[in-house]
């Protein structure tokens, strides 16, 4: 099976609750588009986020 890839850049304080909405928005879109989440990397002490998604090459 061949794969594809694709990332999601956040800049957030995941302590706020809208910051943690629109996160959630923006997951749930992707997952809906039929990515999965396959890694999550907190960068720059927590205030910037990498989401890396993989699904099926069509």
């Amino acid at each position: 099976m061949k794969w594809e890839y694709n990332y999601l850049f956040i800049d957030s304080n995941l302590s706020d609750k809208a910051n943690k909405l629109q996160i959630t928005e923006e997951l749930n879109k992707l997952g809906q588009e039929g990515w999965e989440l396959v890694n999550f990397v907190s960068i720059l002490a927590g205030f910037r986020y990498a989401f890396i998604f993989k699904r099926p090459k069509e």
